[in-house]
């Protein structure tokens, strides 16, 4: 008997040596327990008695009555002999030591009580051998040997050459090496091992759900992109469409408020519509409509170009998300339990306000008369609106079934508070996946959710007021009471609002209401031949509900004011498919299918506003004011009609086209339906014989397509008119037509045209190039009428923009091995030109924001606005670029102080030049680190906040921003300044609306960092807990950016508003699968 041993000599796999390997790293991770093998040797045994016992049952003993663990392997006879022991009070090595008396074994008391049993003098065998590819029979450098349940391991050199060193003449081998499936080998008492590695073609087979159908990442001829739900889920946020920011080229994503309640604006290949819709379809589980908690999201499906997107017609022109929702398994039922929580908090960014002593020197400068006493007052009201706010998800998910019947449970708890005080949302949701098997032929699936999302904003202006509210108002009186500023006898703002004092007594609740119901009947006519009809039923419920009380400012002229608003909504949609699949002669693959689709919706709602409300009184009976009552009816119906077949020859060429007619009632008699088509093709270039040489190439593809799609994203009454009943004639009700009908008016159509290269390089490197051109016609526009028309305008189908770009998605196996780094980068540039307007107009100047201008050859998002020109160095004056045109049609540049006189011109764009994300993820044994960064790039943001807190003097009772690190104030003749002299009630108009405020709104942002570690699977085997990983990390950490705001994030218009801004947060997570 041996104390100490080779512990890589004797065992074969099993749990418990999984356990031994994989403890150590968890003891590292957690920071203690670090002490060494002889300190636990010293832990005494209390008590031990066995008479005529196995080895193995004293072992047994042992481990009940104390917190020693053994190890070893169950074929060692040794541990079967019989013996009789009596201890008491003894350190474990004296106890092993008598019972392995004479006996033929080794052992080793390790860290934290682990006991590792082996046969002395265990002898080790050689193997070596060579491995190759099994295709080229090249030899494979680098392929990394480790023997199962251990540490142990070795690498082949560049002739493909291993020598490694195993414990037994039955140990098992394990051949991995990046882009090639992994292989076990049993070494059977074989010395030499000649090993042929297959490539992995996983990724050429993954499946990329469309909707309608299913296809491979190999048969795609399309523009689409998949995320899966996992990696949606490694940032922070209520919604699936706020995670997907950054993960996919071409498509951008502006979170436009911080408000967990707020919902992103997603725009794929850029703005192709002047006023109608500009949001993509969303399909859920193959069919039009709904949005599911991002719990249940199995995978997410970008569609972009007209060979992807054609199948849906008439609401694709802006892009196709396919969502897929997870479903049951056959085999063992899972259970899987996933939480996070968190906390979130204010990120200024390079935004700061005055404090009461900037803002007294500065007015005092300017010759105000203010009390001295101001000087020392600061009430820091960015600290009274904000908080340091918390958040929390719980879910809970099982799984399971056989192969005749499946299922999928899930439900899900959020709640997330807003770093803004009185802001926040909380969501429970479930759902039921079934899948039935009735025969070999005929199959049912049925899909069941439900959700309730309930959010606030009890903030009371406290956004707007915490940028303007004076440092020197008390937020709170003597007593600690929030002050009333109707009451108070010193309040220099000049808005008379505290948000704190208002909270107390005026809220705003929204709460929304979603039930669903799928059922999907399949039957397979012939092996070739199949029919299926999906049919889908929702019901929505909203409601707001209002107060203004008669004590708060936003009450006191109405006598208090309660308002309520009520919609019902309802849809139904049957989605019906006949899918042929054939192939003849084994080269000639065909397949297609015929659908016919219906939907049918309606909405009411009503809302009611009173005034004259007592204090405390929330009902609207209680009003004494008339209330102001409307509703509206709503009802809309879609028709359509689609085909689609597509042809390879041996998984070489590809072939696809697709046809789908649409009828909307949105649309009048004359222009009621509409045609759109597609077509695509492709070359897997790598299935070739002259690169299937070129062992470096692994896929290589190039695609080509063309189609048409359409917008039906418009008003649901623009086309037949509509009349309003809320008026009255001498005493009866009355109706007056409020929307001009126009019979002719028809469908925004997008032609699309793309090409893409699809390259894999030593099944480690993967890049996608897409080049593509979106150009929409017949742009709705609402074109102004002349006064005595009736009306103010009417719509027609008038404008043409244009988009063009390039995308490119780049993902590589960086290292492999023990150590592992992998990178998911993408990017998109985009070139957005609006190419005719209406009447053969030249350009229309945007009535309603006065920023922008539709001009032909310029970007539809341009800004069009005065100029600034700077600073006059000698008086301190604004200053702004003049336009001067002489009779010949010269013009001169020159400037002037007199905002009026200034031309108005284009001086910049909303639309990035590019946009994108990179994601790196490392890992080492049970580690994992990702860090994703998002970017945005050549877009102008218009700061329209500093119109207000950047005014220089106009509004002087708010209170100002302090001048970022860059800028300065011309105080005296001779100063070269950004800013100009501050004067009280303003200088020549220095605040409005000019390229002064129109920022860089450029940005690198640390999205999310997160690092992980799955517990060791032995320790989890006690537990019977399949796999456990717990998690810490952060999102939205770090931003690089010149933009002088809170937050450069906006949506695709550019305005920066009085924004909420987003936060920083930081959670820890834990994942737990039974």
């Amino acid at each position: 008997m041996k104390s100490t041993a080779n512990l890589g000599a004797f065992f074969c796999p099993g749990r418990k040596l999984l356990l031994m390997m994989k403890l150590t790293g968890l003891l590292i991770f957690g920071g203690f327990l670090q002490v060494s093998a002889n300190a636990y040797a010293q832990d005494k045994i209390k008590e031990l008695h066995a008479e005529n016992k196995s080895v193995k049952e004293v072992f047994k003993l042992i481990e009940n009555n104390s917190n020693y663990r053994f190890f070893y392997n169950e074929n060692f006879t040794d541990l079967n002999k019989e013996v009789t022991i009596d201890v008491k009070d003894k350190k474990i090595n004296d106890v092993l030591k008598e019972l392995f008396n004479s006996s033929n074994v080794t052992y080793r008391v390790l860290e934290n009580n682990l006991v590792v049993i082996t046969p002395a003098g265990a002898a080790q065998v050689k193997v070596t051998g060579y491995v190759t590819d099994a295709a080229t029979k090249d030899p494979l450098p680098g392929v990394t040997i480790t023997i199962e349940g251990s540490n142990t391991g070795a690498v082949t050199d560049a002739t493909g050459k291993f020598t490694i060193q195993v414990p037994s003449e039955n140990s098992v081998l394990i051949f991995s090496y990046m882009g090639y499936l992994q292989q076990k080998i049993s070494i059977g008492g074989r010395q030499e091992l000649n090993v042929k590695l297959e490539a992995d073609t996983k990724k050429l087979e993954e499946v990329v759900v469309m909707g309608y159908t299913t296809t491979t990442t190999k048969n795609l001829t399309g523009a689409a992109q998949a995320v899966s739900g996992a990696k949606l889920k490694d940032v922070t946020a209520s919604s699936m469409d706020k995670m997907l920011q950054g993960k996919v080229s071409g498509v951008f994503v502006g979170n436009t408020s911080g408000d967990p309640a707020s919902a992103p604006v997603i725009r794929i290949r850029g703005n192709g519509t002047l006023t109608a819709g500009n949001s993509p379809l969303v399909v859920v589980d193959g069919i039009i409509g709904g949005l599911p908690n991002p719990s249940d999201i199995e995978s997410v499906t970008i569609l972009k170009d007209a060979a992807a997107t054609t199948l849906y017609g008439a609401r694709a022109a802006n892009g196709v998300m396919v969502i897929t929702t997870k479903r049951g398994k056959a085999g063992k039922t899972q259970v899987n339990f996933r939480t996070n929580v968190g906390t979130a908090q204010l990120n200024t960014g390079r935004f700061h306000l005055m404090n009461g002593t900037d803002l007294y020197d500065l007015e005092k400068g300017a010759g105000a008369t203010l009390d001295p006493s101001l000087r020392n007052i600061n009430t820091n009201w960015q600290k009274q609106a904000f908080q340091n706010a918390t958040n929390q998800n719980y879910e809970l998910s099982t799984s399971g079934g056989n192969e005749k019947t499946k299922f999928y449970l899930g439900g899900n708890y959020y709640k997330e508070d807003g770093i803004l005080k009185g802001t926040g949302v909380e969501r429970f949701s479930a759902r039921l996946n079934l899948d039935h098997n009735i025969t070999d032929k005929f199959r049912v699936s049925a899909n069941f959710a439900g959700t309730q999302t309930s959010d606030h904003d009890n903030s009371n202006g406290s956004l707007y007021q915490y940028y303007t509210n004076l440092p020197w108002d008390a937020a709170y009186d003597a007593q600690g009471k929030p002050v009333n500023p109707l009451n108070a006898a010193n309040w220099y703002g000049r808005d008379m609002t505290n948000f704190l004092y208002d909270q107390q007594y005026n809220y705003i609740k929204n709460k929304r209401q979603s039930l669903e119901a799928l059922v999907k009947l399949e039957y397979d006519i012939t092996k070739w031949l199949s029919f299926s009809s999906t049919n889908r039923a929702q019901y929505y419920h909203y409601n707001q509900e209002s107060n203004g009380d008669v004590r708060t400012s936003s009450g006191a002229d109405d006598r208090g004011n309660l308002y309520n608003y009520y919609q019902d909504s309802a849809s139904y949609i049957s989605s019906n498919l006949l899918k042929a699949r054939y192939t003849i002669n084994k080269v000639h693959n065909i397949d297609g299918l015929v659908g016919a689709e219906f939907q049918q919706a309606n909405l009411n709602d009503i809302n009611a506003k009173g005034k004259g409300v007592l204090q405390g009184v929330n009902v609207l009976d209680g009003t004494s004011s008339p209330m102001a009552i409307g509703g509206t009816k709503i009802d809309r119906a879609f028709n359509s009609y689609f085909i689609q077949a597509n042809y390879n020859y041996n998984y070489k060429y590809y072939f696809t086209s697709s046809f789908r007619r649409d009828g909307s009632s949105k649309f009048g008699a004359n222009q009621q339906y509409g045609n759109f088509y597609a077509f695509g093709a492709s070359w897997a270039v790598s299935e070739e014989n002259f690169i299937k040489q070129i062992k470096a190439i692994t896929n290589l593809k190039v695609r080509a397509s063309y189609g048409t799609t359409g917008n039906a994203e418009i008003g649901d009454y623009a086309a037949i008119g509509a009349y309003s009943i809320n008026t009255q004639y001498n005493g009866y009700p009355g109706a007056y037509q409020s929307i001009y009908g126009v019979p002719n008016l028809s469908w925004e159509k997008a032609y699309n045209t793309n090409f893409g290269i699809d390259l894999g390089l030593f099944n480690r490197i993967n890049l996608t190039v897409e080049l593509y051109q979106k150009d929409n016609k017949d742009l709705l526009f609402n074109v102004p009428l002349p006064g005595t028309a009736g009306y103010n305008y009417i719509s027609q189908n008038v404008g043409s923009v244009r988009n063009k770009g390039l995308e490119i998605n780049l993902s590589t196996d960086n290292l492999v091995g023990a150590f592992k780094w992998s990178t998911d980068f993408n990017i998109g540039f985009n070139k957005n030109r609006v190419t005719e307007l209406y009447g053969g107009q030249d350009h229309i100047v945007d009535p309603i924001s006065g920023y922008f201008i539709l001009q032909k050859g310029q970007d539809m998002r341009s800004f069009y606005m005065r100029k600034w020109a700077g600073v006059d160095a000698a008086n301190g004056d604004p200053l702004w670029e003049k336009l001067v045109t002489d009779a010949n049609g010269k013009v001169t540049k020159t400037t002037t102080n007199n905002y009026n006189d200034a031309s108005l011109q284009i001086v910049g764009s909303a639309s990035p030049k590019f946009f994108g994300g990179m994601r790196n993820t490392f890992s080492y044994k049970n580690f994992q680190l990702s860090a994703f960064l998002a970017f945005v790039s050549g877009n102008d943001v218009y700061n329209s906040t500093r119109e207000l807190m950047d005014n220089d003097g106009a509004y002087y009772t708010y209170n100002m921003m302090q001048l970022d690190k860059d800028w300065s104030r011309w105080e005296k003749p001779g100063d070269n300044a950004t800013h100009p002299k501050y004067t009280i009630k303003g200088n020549k108009n220095s605040q409005k609306t000019s390229s002064r405020f129109l920022e860089d709104g450029s940005y690198l942002r640390l999205r999310n960092v997160n690092l992980s570690y799955a517990l060791p699977k032995a320790w989890l085997d006690r537990a019977h807990i399949g796999n456990a990983r717990i998690s810490i990390g952060g999102d939205n950490l770090w931003t690089l950016t010149k933009f002088s705001g809170l937050d450069p994030e906006v949506d695709d218009r550019g305005i920066n508003y009085i924004k909420y801004p987003t936060s920083t947060k930081w959670f820890a997570g834990l994942e737990i699968n039974f």
